[in-house]
């Protein structure tokens, strides 16, 4: 459904959005199933169509990204925000994620956007996310 209406992205379409961890041993994203949990690296190996991996680096600002993450592990999923994909409304739940809102906020916390975006996180597509960030770092594919 995501992917449907999210039209074109290069080098694909992403459906969803996860951070790696500083070890490179886990995905730190937001699932129906769990909410927002740490899976192992290779978890959707078997389910995965694409795979892109950005490098956000390890600096100081970085280190409190991923504590942010960190913070966020156990908030339940937003899966009424799914539907703001098909309808022009906002079902979002306060203390609720999607993948891509997660990621959204990990970023703003660590500050890789300096600047408020133009829409709230909880209204950020994976392929939103995908092209706020292709204008700040160099894609792969692109």
């Amino acid at each position: 459904m995501i992917t449907g209406r999210e039209n074109v992205a290069m080098p694909f379409t992403p459906s969803h959005v996860e951070i790696m961890t500083l070890d490179g041993k886990f995905y730190i994203g937001a699932h129906i199933d769990g909410g927002v949990a740490k899976r192992p690296v290779g978890y959707d190996a078997e389910t995965l169509e694409h795979e892109l991996i950005i490098d956000l680096g390890d600096s100081p600002e970085d280190a409190l990204g991923y504590a942010f993450a960190e913070s966020k592990l156990g908030e339940p999923y937003d899966w009424t925000a799914i539907v703001d994909f098909l309808l022009p409304d906002n079902w979002h739940q306060m203390n609720h994620l999607i993948c891509s809102a997660l990621t959204t906020l990990i970023l703003r916390s660590m500050g890789y956007f300096p600047f408020p975006l133009a829409v709230p996180a909880h209204m950020i597509s994976p392929r939103d996310l995908l092209l706020a960030m292709s204008g700040k770092t160099q894609i792969e594919g692109i």
